[in-house]
């Protein structure tokens, strides 16, 4: 598999965004107390600010898709 390019550069590029997802995740936080002093409160409303896009459009594309036939969805990924 590592001998074809477009799976290693695919491998590569989900390697280096969920290491930046998981920095953001710790950093993010962090920076809000040290710099902003931000309370509990703040943090965790900026900690649940990171998922909201995801919980909106994530889940909602996801039901929507989900309706799709197969064939339609495969053929609209292309």
């Amino acid at each position: 598999m590592l001998a074809q390019r477009d799976f290693r550069l695919l491998w590569t590029g989900e390697t280096v965004s969920g290491l930046g997802n998981s920095i953001t995740a710790v950093a993010l936080p962090l920076i809000a107390v040290e710099e902003l002093d931000a309370d509990s409160t703040a943090v965790g409303l900026l900690a649940a600010a990171v998922w909201l896009p995801w919980l909106l459009i994530g889940l909602s594309v996801g039901a929507w898709a989900r309706g799709w036939t197969g064939g339609t969805a495969a053929s609209s990924a292309r």
